[in-house]
């Protein structure tokens, strides 16, 4: 048995405290992350990672700490060097290890499992550049300003996208204290797939299912139920004459069929269920050009201060506080 590290300092010692240098008797498999030139052994799970100290040091303030206090010359060691277990997940430290040693190719858009590890580990032991990267994507892709979230893409262009990786994605907000992006992501959740799908969870490609807690799949349940009574209630005008036809329209029995279509596509849009994306998301494509230039600038105008209305209580209908009181408890 080899002997504990002792930290030269209290402070140090609880940052420190998950790192632990005693290794038990049991079969290691050596992975693919294996540095010629390493001079430590992590330990994680039945994984061992051969890698470089001042790698770990240079991105760590943990390490750095760790590393700093002397180790016994007559401690075991493994291929020559000193071995340190880790009590996480040994793929995230090899999802970490391969952004740190194989930066160029994590630049463009990170896997889930990637932006996870880099947010886990990230906040564990205080890697901060792998956290930082990993918190503005997220918030990047799921903002908290509502200009920010009308400038964006169709599609994710600062996380890679796969089945299932909203409700993955929400989890992780949850975990990683990124609250700021749980409305829009919740949001996601629901506009993206019906309540049931959720209950059950929903498939990712590789044929495993994202879930969620009962008391988040309670509170899912209950913002579609606000959201749906909000969006039935500001989208009462494609149900009545109160926006279209304009009041100077030429053709209002042509618009007011149009708007009659629009209404039915409403209704019908999402596997029987409310498209909830009417609550937040712009002017449908599919509508554009439908109504005639008048009845379309009204009808625009009042979507739109109705979306608006609906960004600023996104937030309360899952239960939290309003957009300038959600607070990230990221360091």
């Amino acid at each position: 048995m080899s002997p504990q590290v002792s930290p030269p300092a209290t402070e140090q010692q609880n940052r420190a405290s998950s790192l632990n240098a005693t290794l038990e008797g049991g079969v290691s498999i050596r992975s693919k992350i294996w540095m010629p030139y390493g001079d430590l052994i992590l330990q994680v799970e039945s994984t061992q990672f051969r890698v470089n100290r001042d790698v770990l040091a240079k991105h760590s303030s943990v390490f750095r700490d760790l590393f700093s206090v002397p180790q016994p010359a007559n401690e075991p060691t493994t291929d020559g060097c000193h071995t340190v277990e880790l009590f996480d997940r040994a793929d995230d430290w090899a999802e970490l290890l391969a952004v740190l040693y194989e930066p160029f190719q994590h630049q463009s858009r990170p896997q889930f499992n990637t932006l996870a590890a880099m947010l886990r580990l990230g906040k564990k032991y205080d890697f901060k550049q792998p956290q930082q990267d990993a918190v503005s994507r997220i918030r990047y892709e799921f903002p908290s300003d509502f200009k920010a979230f009308n400038d964006l893409d169709a599609d994710m262009t600062k996380i890679k996208y796969r089945r299932g990786i909203y409700c993955d994605l929400l989890n992780l907000a949850y975990e990683c204290g990124i609250y700021s992006s749980v409305p829009l992501l919740a949001f996601c959740c629901l506009r993206e797939n019906t309540l049931e799908t959720l209950f059950d969870g929903v498939e990712r490609d590789d044929g495993s299912r994202a879930t969620f807690s009962d008391e988040l799949k309670i509170n899912m349940a209950l913002a579609f139920g606000k959201m749906a009574l909000f969006q039935h209630r500001t989208l009462a005008w494609l149900r009545d004459d109160s926006v279209v036809p304009h009041r100077s329209c030429t053709s209002a029995i042509r618009c007011t069929q149009q708007r009659n279509e629009m209404a039915r596509v409403v209704d019908q849009d999402h596997e029987g269920q409310f498209n909830l994306g009417y609550t937040i998301d712009q002017w449908d494509e599919r509508w554009m050009g439908k109504l005639c230039p008048l009845c379309e600038e009204a009808a625009i105008a009042v979507y739109d201060l109705n979306r608006a209305k609906g960004w600023e209580l996104l937030p309360t209908f899952f239960g939290l506080a309003g957009w300038k009181d959600l607070k990230d408890d990221v360091d």
